[in-house]
């Protein structure tokens, strides 16, 4: 089954032959009167077209289409389009301007003498080329003349506009003759040169010209601009050319495409080239197709849809299975658990009904690598994206809506005041987290700092428990002390005490020494894992960095080497410290001490006393003072512990207040884009939130402490930012310590709820205190006719009527993103000129920077924002598929052809017309609507 779609031909509209004034390659010696030669200078001329990669020419030879055959031929060997073509030099003005005649493709050298016969006026009295000179003679008629009497199956374009010859050129016709040429209906395009950003600002005529700022002369606002070589040289071909979307390159379809010229047209000098020179090839993220297979509950048949990088609008008629491609793609792409519970639960029903057992698969395009990835979903598996020999979840982008949905995210609920905010943040965020890349960016952040949060404050919180009982281990240690003390005279005692901090001392530094042996093990080992980790890859890409690698090895290598040797010394020397501990005046120290101790112990014996019992007092001093050493330590980190604490805190808020500049950053987008809409954000503001979240943390029931927890969550958030970093540090201070004596005065709570506050364990409190609520957002939208500047001009989305609630969450989602976009029946609620308005205007500058994929049932949307495929799908009643017929019709023998394509495919634009809403009225606008407003200037003139 053959599947057509339009693409973008690279056209050059204007080349020259050897007909006339033609430069010829240097060192060549061509005898056109040859056929020999005449096919073999074709063959180069379209070989350095192919070069420059032209698709597309229309030969301009003054006044002669000699070279037409010659060129069409060798055109069709080296897949080059030549349109017939000739340039006149109009009766008009001082010195004459100058027109391109183009036309179809099937138009024949001998067609191009008749209309130059007919239409301009040439003839026996008026030949061609002028007698004494040779040169192309001006024609006879003017040109309003041959515009009025251009036969329909040729169009005009204006070359060289701003130049000598051209139609706006202040030296070649002036006044109400230029105006008339300009403003003629048959005019199909103009070439004013190239266009640059600094015409904008130019006071020039030419610079306003190219800006189309000239209010005396509305033609250009719908006049298309386009880029062509001019070319008398194989050199010149291509050196200037325009970008064209056709379906298949025709006359028509370049007349559809000069009605359209920011869809269609894309001169050389475009600033949409700039980064990407090929229209063909786009940097963003889009789906190539998407496949409807297993046992689908509303078709026998598998269903197989293939998409356009830019705007695609699928039609059909009620129950032509629609809305089952945008739920395929939901299942794929989306996220049911972000939808509003309502529509959530609609989802989810459709997709136990018809997708149960289905297998949805698609195929897309990564964003600038451009990369293919497929993705695949089941029942069973959810939607996966293969990754080698495995699979992960998807995280290819894509934002899907309907009117439905866009109509409940701005929805009152009496339940939660803040509803629609939350739902509206749900798109900003899930917009942030396309254009970041990453999926679950921001959870996975705070989880982090919440953990170092957590980890923060259970250290410092030990140890100042530990370091309360300091009062008491001291107090112990002088009860111990003192029961030692009573054991023998006075200068046994002293002897013990002398011996006994000898035997500490010496067991400290052997446990020092330990502790250095293993941390000098434990840095070799770390150290020789980050070396493996830093080598250079065996077999580089490529030779050419060989010798790099080589030396970034040669450098690791002696680093090892080094570090290897500095390791063992370092063993060696710790190892002789310790024999050295265990020689010398120290160790007879020790020895002493020992012998002394044991002395002691048999002096106890001699004297009738338990030894066992000296040494159990012994032992506990020595541990208590052991511990006091320990928190003598921790008091010296306290500061530290309360600095990392302090930073983990800051880090906690600084993550949501990240997370609130960037959402506040694309709401100033699209408030810019759009202007027509405004935000304001309350930061923390979401109370109702937070007194929820407390809830849930704290297993409270829905009618437990009704009044407490609102009133508390007022004082904390609803005041100045100022004020509130000062409670909100009041308020986790008094949680941490289980003291909320500084609250009670400013809150009216009950008893029982401090009590459980009181009561709270470790992590509960911690967990209470990081409790932060979400940001507030409210969207205003402009009345209409309203002024910017006007407040009261601005109303709340909330409050608005559906049509206008639809159309300002249209407006907020065509506004930002890059992303695949679909939209299934935007149009719903909305009246024609919303769509007109609105939809339409916004999807034209969409499908520059992502892919746009709508469902609608409104003839508007396909044809006034021309789009790229239109995808009709039927319904026969036992399967959904994309329409077909035979290419020839169903009485002819040939191939199936599928209904999809640009509006100018006759077979597509039957279907618009025959199933959308107003499909004829659509096209008939799309034909008069860069007309209108030159109407009733044209009939002053004519009149």
């Amino acid at each position: 089954m053959v599947s057509e779609a339009s693409r973008w031909y690279k056209c050059d509209l204007q080349v020259a032959t050897p007909a006339y004034d033609f430069k010829l390659p240097p060192g060549t010696n061509f005898d056109f009167s040859r056929r020999s030669d005449r096919e073999g200078f074709a063959d180069q001329y379209m070989r350095k077209l192919r070069d420059q990669g032209i698709d597309v020419i229309a030969l301009a030879d003054h006044n002669t289409g000699d070279w037409l055959d010659d060129m069409k031929v060798a055109g069709e060997r080296h897949g080059v389009i030549v349109f017939p073509g000739v340039e006149v030099t109009t009766g008009s003005g001082s010195d004459g301007v100058h027109l391109l005649l183009i036309g179809e493709l099937d138009r024949s050298k001998h067609d191009i003498d008749l209309m130059l016969a007919q239409t301009c006026g040439f003839n026996e009295d008026h030949p061609r080329l002028n007698p004494k000179t040779r040169h192309p003679a001006p024609a006879p008629h003017t040109v309003t003349q041959i515009l009025d009497n251009l036969p329909e199956g040729w169009l005009a374009v204006a070359p060289h506009a701003l130049n000598d010859n051209g139609i706006a050129s202040k030296k070649t016709i002036q006044g109400d003759l230029r105006w008339k040429a300009l403003h003629h209906d048959r005019l199909g395009a103009i070439d004013v040169g190239d266009v640059n950003p600094s015409d904008s600002a130019s006071p020039s005529w030419a610079g306003r010209f190219r800006s189309r700022r000239l209010d005396d002369l509305p033609c250009i606002r719908r006049l298309p601009f386009i880029a062509t070589s001019d070319a008398y040289s194989l050199d010149e071909l291509g050196s200037r050319y325009t970008w064209i979307r056709m379906d298949s390159p025709s006359k028509e379809a370049l007349r559809q495409a000069f009605l359209d010229y920011e869809a269609r047209i894309i001169p050389s000098w475009d600033v949409r080239l700039r980064g990407n020179s090929d229209p063909n090839v786009v940097d963003h993220a889009w789906v190539e197709r998407v496949r409807l297979g297993g046992d689908l509950g509303n078709s026998s048949e598998a269903l197989e849809v293939r998409f356009d990088p830019r705007l695609n609008v699928i039609i059909g008629g009620r129950g032509a299975g629609k809305s089952t491609i945008v739920a395929a793609l939901r299942q794929l792409y989306g996220r049911l658990d972000l939808l509003p519970p309502g529509i959530q639960r609609e989802a989810q029903v459709f997709v136990e009904g018809v997708f149960r057992s289905a297998d949805l698969s698609s195929c897309h395009r990564i964003a600038i690598s451009r990369e293919t990835g497929t993705a695949q979903w089941s029942a069973q598996s959810g939607s996966q994206m293969r990754h080698g020999n495995g699979a992960l979840a998807t995280t290819f982008p894509m934002s899907i809506f309907s009117q439905k949905e866009l109509f409940e995210r701005t929805a009152q609920d009496h339940q939660d005041r803040f509803a629609a905010s939350r739902h509206l943040f749900t798109l900003v965020d899930s917009a942030l987290e396309a254009e970041s890349g990453f999926t679950g960016t921001f959870q996975q952040t705070l989880e982090a700092a919440q953990t170092a949060c957590l980890t923060s404050v259970a250290e410092r919180l030990n140890a100042e428990v530990r370091l309360s009982r300091r009062p008491e281990i001291e107090a112990r240690i002088r009860e111990l002390q003192q029961q030692v003390s009573a054991f023998g005279d006075a200068e046994s005692q002293s002897r013990r005490r002398q011996s006994e901090e000898i035997l500490r001392e010496q067991a400290n530094l052997a446990s020092s020494t330990r502790r250095l042996t293993d941390t000098v093990h434990q840095l070799e080992e770390s150290l020789l894992r980050h070396l493996e980790a830093g080598s250079a890859p065996h077999s580089p890409a490529t030779s050419d960095v060989s010798s790099y690698y080589e030396e970034l090895n040669r450098i690791r290598d002696e680093l090892e080497r080094d570090l290897r040797q500095r390791i063992a010394d370092s063993l060696q020397e710790v190892e002789a410290a310790r024999k050295r501990q265990q020689s010398g005046d120290w160790a007879v120290k020790v020895e002493s001490a020992e012998r002394s101790i044991i002395s002691f112990q048999e002096y106890m014996n001699e004297l009738g006393i338990d030894p066992a019992t000296y040494l159990s007092l012994t032992e506990s001093l020595n541990g208590s003072i052991e511990e006091l050493r320990s928190l003598d330590e921790i008091s010296r980190g306290l500061d530290d512990l309360r600095q990392a604490e302090a930073r983990a805190w800051s880090r906690l808020q600084q993550i949501y207040e990240n997370r609130s500049g960037r959402r506040e950053k694309l709401l100033h987008e699209v408030e810019q884009r759009s202007g027509s809409l405004r935000f304001e954000v309350n930061h923390f503001g979401n109370t109702s939130g937070w007194v929820r979240e407390v809830r849930e943390l704290l297993g409270i029931r829905a009618d437990g402490f009704v009044e407490d927890i609102p009133a508390l969550a007022e004082w904390i958030w609803e005041t100045s930012q100022e004020v509130q970093s000062q409670r909100l540090k009041v308020w986790r201070e008094c949680v941490l310590s289980g003291t909320f004596e500084p609250i009670k005065k400013e809150v009216a709570c009950r008893v029982n709820w401090w009590s459980k506050l009181v009561k709270l364990d470790t992590g509960q409190r911690i967990r209470l205190a990081m409790l932060y609520p979400d940001d507030v957002v409210h969207m205003y939208f402009l009345r209409d006719g309203g002024n910017v500047t006007c407040d009261g001009d601005w109303q709340s989305v909330t409050t608005s009527s559906p049509g206008q609630r639809s159309a300002a969450m249209l407006s907020f989602v065509l506004h930002h993103g890059v992303e695949p976009l679909v939209l299934d029946q935007p149009e719903d609620d909305l009246d024609t000129a919303w769509i007109s308005q609105l939809i339409v205007p916004e999807i034209r500058k969409s499908r520059w920077v992502r892919q746009v994929i709508v469902v609608t049932h409104n003839a508007n949307i396909p044809v006034n924002a021309d789009a790229e495929r239109v995808i009709v799908v039927e319904n026969d009643g036992d399967s959904i598929r994309v329409k077909s017929s035979k290419a020839g019709g169903e009485s002819e023998a040939g191939d199936l052809v599928q209904h999809a394509g640009s509006i100018e495919v006759t077979r597509v634009r039957r279907d618009i017309q025959d199933i959308l809403e107003g499909g004829t009225e659509a096209f008939m606008a799309r034909e008069r609507r860069y007309n209108n407003e030159l109407s009733v200037y044209r009939a002053a003139l004519r009149g």
